[in-house]
């Protein structure tokens, strides 16, 4: 049956809904077995290691980043793809995606493996987490191929109109990963090696899932054939360019993390390194919805630019921010009034990093609430086949941390490094407005009360 026609016709807070709140729930439970992850290692194992999951930090989103530039660029063409009622093309830029993903990770296992004390050397670990991020890292490297390969067909399988299916697969993944971390880390005492052997589990049965349904099933719209594995140029350059933002988005986290952990080491040392790490558990507790609403819109978006309706792709835009700033709010007031209890759910009371980690808390999620805004506006341009447009938004949201990393401690010391976030969310949220009021402008789309579905 094909699930993807509703995405054209059904009314749009109802498909929103729909799509957004099985990737949002699979996303939070997600975003909460990396808090997990991070608070066994923190209080089983030591601050110590925990800075050495915060170096880690960067590679991962670096790998991550390659993997969302083809499973979202290919997602996203595939929905323009049913969008225009083309099964055929959207089969072979299926077959083209995973042709991408799986040479990419094999590369990045390799390389990763080869060079990765330089590259955490880079991230800012110090003599103190060395060799805790190595361990840790060198297991991690080695999932890569299911990593990537499960959050790809998790993408694809939402473009054919199942977000419950990406779903269940992605909480059964984190909930294997938090169940295995009890065991590896707290009865078994495995250290920072056990969480990573859990995380590799975790993401081998979302994996298995989602094999079963396109390789066993036979359930699917897409099938992938011999003849759709070819690299067609055409392909490949379609969803480069779409999936472009996202693999900025991922890429810059990594490399802005790498410099603020540098920052951070030479303005407050191990402690406010260790800090980071848990201030970035608890942000991606908060961007991992966000990210769900942006994968949950972006079908809904892909589709009715296919077929043409162009108000129906602004109204799915704004019906998301709303329901992201909402969110955002929430945990903006809560993160402000009781930052001390956030931070002791990775520290111990009595340690003086908790001040530090409270203090960096309060200031790193000033920009909370328009987090959605700047983010999502990149989903209505990939979706619109306007990559180029989305990838410099990314890219200039990812640039600004870096430039506030660098230039705002010269004045405020280590409050300069925690502000650097806040400052790019800001200028983004400008540069983001301007460029989709041009972009309405430019397409002359009705305003939102004259959309009747």
């Amino acid at each position: 049956m094909d699930h993807t026609k509703q995405l054209g016709t059904a009314p749009i807070l109802r498909l929103v809904v729909k799509f957004s709140l099985p990737t949002i729930f699979a996303m939070i439970v997600n975003a909460i077995y990396n808090i997990v992850d991070r608070i066994f290692v923190g209080k089983f194992v030591g601050e110590n290691a925990l800075g050495g999951l915060t170096v880690s930090f960067p590679l991962m989103m670096i790998g991550f980043a390659v993997g969302t530039l083809f499973a979202i660029g290919g997602a996203t063409l595939i929905s323009i793809k049913f969008g225009e009622h083309n099964l055929d093309e959207a089969n072979k830029v299926y077959g083209n995606a995973a042709m991408l993903i799986l040479i990419s990770s094999l590369l990045m296992t390799v390389f990763g493996e080869i060079f990765l004390t330089p590259l955490l050397s880079l991230s800012g670990a110090t003599e103190a987490n060395l060799s805790y991020a190595s361990s840790y890292m060198r297991i991690i490297i080695l999932g890569l191929v299911l990593q990537l390969s499960s959050f790809t067909m998790a993408a694809i399988v939402r473009s054919e109109g199942k977000p419950f299916l990406s779903m269940i697969s992605q909480v059964l993944s984190a909930v294997t990963n938090i169940v295995l971390d009890y065991v590896f880390i707290g009865l078994l005492g495995m250290g920072v090696q056990g969480a990573a052997i859990a995380t590799i589990l975790g993401q081998l049965v979302g994996f298995s899932i989602l094999f079963h349904y396109y390789f066993i099933s036979k359930q699917s719209l897409l099938k992938l054939k011999l003849s759709s594995i070819r690299l067609r140029w055409a392909y490949v350059r379609q969803i480069l360019l779409i999936g472009a933002s996202s693999f900025v988005i991922n890429l810059g986290t990594g490399v802005s993390a790498s410099f603020t952990n540098s920052a951070l080491a030479a303005y407050g040392g191990d402690a406010a390194i260790t800090s980071f790490g848990a201030i970035n558990s608890l942000f991606t507790l908060v961007l991992m919805p966000i990210i769900g609403l942006l994968q949950g819109i972006g079908p809904i978006m892909g589709y009715n630019h296919g077929m043409r309706q162009p108000s129906r792709v602004w109204k799915t835009l704004w019906t998301g921010i709303g329901l992201g700033c909402i969110f955002t709010f929430t945990l903006f007031v809560l993160m402000e009034v009781f930052p001390e209890a956030f931070a002791s759910l990775f520290l111990d009371l009595a340690s003086p990093t908790i001040a530090v980690c409270a203090n960096g808390l309060r200031l790193q999620m000033l920009a909370l609430p328009v987090l959605s805004f700047s983010v999502l506006s990149t989903a209505y341009f990939q979706s619109t086949a306007q990559g180029k447009k989305s990838f410099f938004i990314s890219l200039i949201r990812q640039l600004l941390v870096i430039v506030g990393v660098l230039v705002l401690p010269q004045f405020l010391q280590l409050t300069g490094v925690w502000l650097s976030g806040p400052f790019s969310e800001l200028l983004s949220l400008v540069i983001a407005s301007l460029m989709l009021i041009a972009d309405r402008r430019a397409h002359k789309i009705q305003p939102l009360i004259q959309e009747t579905n």
